[in-house]
């Protein structure tokens, strides 16, 4: 996976880059995403529950020469996108990642091509 910058709703930041997936980042979220979301107050917020976003970034394999092997969509028209990640634990944080790009994929598929 690319590097993913999280955002809890009360505006702390978390930063991970690593291409190891289903170890390093399943941990990394496993320590983050308990504390990385608010419940709300009945009668009171708008929501039941305040999920964290994620802004995600490719990274490329790690070998000299020129970059290859992105890990994530390269494309401007979804880069930069800041978007809530429902999840309380790695193996939520991994599917939910998993959508994230897919429904970007989605999109990208159905946007005019321009070259």
């Amino acid at each position: 996976m690319p590097r993913i910058d999280l955002i809890d709703p009360v505006g702390n930041c978390y930063s991970i880059c690593t291409r190891q997936t289903e170890t390093v980042l399943r941990a990394w979220f496993d320590e983050v995403l308990p504390h990385a979301y608010v419940t709300g107050r009945p009668g009171i917020d708008d929501a039941e529950t305040y999920w964290p976003r994620v802004n995600v970034w490719p990274m490329w394999a790690w070998k000299t020469g020129a970059p290859t092997d992105p890990d994530w969509l390269t494309d401007s028209r979804v880069l930069g996108r800041i978007i809530d990640l429902p999840a309380k634990n790695g193996g939520d944080g991994l599917k939910e990642l998993l959508r994230i790009r897919r429904e970007l994929e989605e999109e990208l598929r159905t946007l005019p091509h321009h070259g």
